[in-house]
């Protein structure tokens, strides 16, 4: 899988992300290469939707691009066999010669995991990730669930079980479904914790932003509401609805309506009705607010996205010339700073609290 993406009011392509281990990844693309020609088709006067209809072929079929890697001044060929994959939802902070790593590069022994979305294999990824960041030692985790709109509740479910257990002062809900009265109209069983099976109890962090909906708020509020969790961000998006999706007649269409909503363990609503002001009761507040502008967001997902392609023994040099041009372009007053290991305000100030001493007493 590769996702380009084309610089504004220029016909230059760049890849944001090849998916580690893809058939992309492994002909040799990387982040931040661009793409000249694809099968020998200059895109010099190709608009974005006609360049991806250059990609779309049938599975099997060979792709010749012509590319400039990123940091480097001469072109090369590289021949892409497609194939079937699947897309992963779990990442971790970066990539070594043995695959993922879900441990913080400066930081080793703090986890880092971040969900991009909920898909019916999140919850075994996410297993994975956490038996793999207990193998390197760590003592505490970050979860990044920023920018995750959401997806299978279910998945949802088995990972909150994964990190909490039901207890008398908090209780064993997980979410609550409440009809348009605001009362229970039903109770699933498997949106309750439950006693007995294996789960982490390391130190947390949760990241979230504005694009934090769904899904990921249903995890967050119920980690923050269980104080399981230190959440950390800008407030969620709030979006907590159930529609129930009815085929018409003839097969003339379908209906979704909504006729319910999800409660979070304390009551309060997830869901952000229409007019809502900032005072009303929806969504996660984190429990610590840094705020982050979408400029500074844009430039720090590019960074990070290129640092995890680049295998360790490339990653400095590449890096540090992806780090010369975003402050050549934003100025000198904007710097790479901090604990973290690139710049990254709100993963920063989550490492500040898992290694703050207090919390170690």
């Amino acid at each position: 899988m590769v996702r380009l993406h084309a610089e504004e009011g220029e016909n230059q392509f760049f890849i944001d992300y090849p998916q580690h281990g893809s058939p992309a990844y492994r002909a040799g693309l990387r982040s931040g290469d661009q793409i000249l020609k694809i099968d020998n088709i200059p895109l010099v006067e190709k608009t974005l939707r006609e360049t991806f209809r250059l990609l779309r072929q049938p599975t099997e079929s060979k792709t010749h691009f012509f590319v400039l890697p990123f940091g480097q001044t001469e072109p090369k060929d590289v021949f892409v066999q497609r194939e079937r994959i699947h897309s992963e939802s779990v990442e971790g902070d970066y990539f070594d010669s043995d695959g993922q790593v879900f441990c913080l590069e400066a930081h080793p022994r703090i986890g880092y995991i971040r969900i991009t979305l909920f898909s019916g294999t999140t919850a075994k990824e996410f297993s994975d990730a956490l038996e793999r960041m207990a193998q390197r030692g760590a003592e505490s985790f970050i979860l990044d669930l920023r920018d995750n709109v959401g997806g299978d509740v279910w998945s949802c479910m088995l990972i909150a079980r994964k990190l909490m257990a039901p207890n008398p002062v908090s209780g064993s809900v997980i979410v609550a479904v409440r009809d348009r009265e605001g009362t229970e109209r039903f109770r699933h069983r498997h949106f309750v914790l439950v006693e007995g099976s294996q789960r982490s109890t390391l130190p947390m962090v949760v990241l979230i932003n504005g694009e934090s909906a769904s899904a990921s708020e249903i995890l967050a509020a119920a980690l923050q509401d269980h104080h399981r969790a230190t959440i950390v961000g800008t407030r969620s998006f709030g979006k907590g609805i159930i529609q129930s999706i009815i085929d018409l007649p003839f097969r003339s269409g379908i209906l979704q309506l909504t006729d319910s909503e999800y409660r979070r363990p304390n009551g309060a609503s997830i869901h952000r009705k229409r007019n809502a002001a900032d005072s009303d009761d929806w969504g996660v507040i984190p429990d610590k607010i840094i705020e982050f502008s979408e400029t500074d967001q844009s430039a720090v997902m590019a960074y990070r996205t290129l640092r995890s392609n680049v295998i360790s023994t490339e990653r400095l040099a590449v890096l540090d010339q992806f780090r010369q041009k975003i402050i050549k372009e934003r100025g000198d007053e904007w710097e790479f700073s901090g604990t973290a290991p690139y710049y990254d305000p709100q993963l920063d100030e989550a490492i500040r609290v898992l290694l703050d001493p207090a919390r170690q007493e």
